[in-house]
């Protein structure tokens, strides 16, 4: 089964604005979103949010520390559906967790994005 991965513009900002400090990142994330594409439950659903919004750990290249010193990758997926959004991508380094009220606005402008 393949699910289809798309890259929202919040996601896009993200990725442009990490790239000028992790050169890197665009090939730590492209392995990612090819494991996303066989399974979508492969991250950590976000308590609170119905197992429809995830986190995923991903490993930075350019630091060398492991998955858990670098990136995570936020994501909107319901059970039964073929369709991933990327929603945020941060470095852990720089920003602990997200908070809820980050979530709402990301959905918010992912449902603004796909009307």
């Amino acid at each position: 089964m393949s699910y289809e991965v798309y890259l929202t513009e919040t996601f896009q900002k993200c990725m442009k604005i990490l790239k000028k400090k992790y050169r890197l990142i665009k090939d730590d994330i492209a392995s990612i979103i090819q494991s996303l594409e066989n399974d979508p439950s492969i991250g950590d659903p976000i308590p609170g949010w119905k197992k429809e919004i995830w986190k995923i750990r991903v490993a930075s290249s350019d630091i060398k520390k492991g998955k858990r010193a670098g990136f995570r990758l936020i994501y909107l997926w319901k059970a039964g559906e073929f369709k991933i959004y990327l929603l945020a991508i941060y470095f852990k380094g720089e920003k602990k967790e997200i908070s809820k009220k980050e979530v709402d606005r990301l959905i918010k402008e992912l449902n603004r994005d796909l009307q």
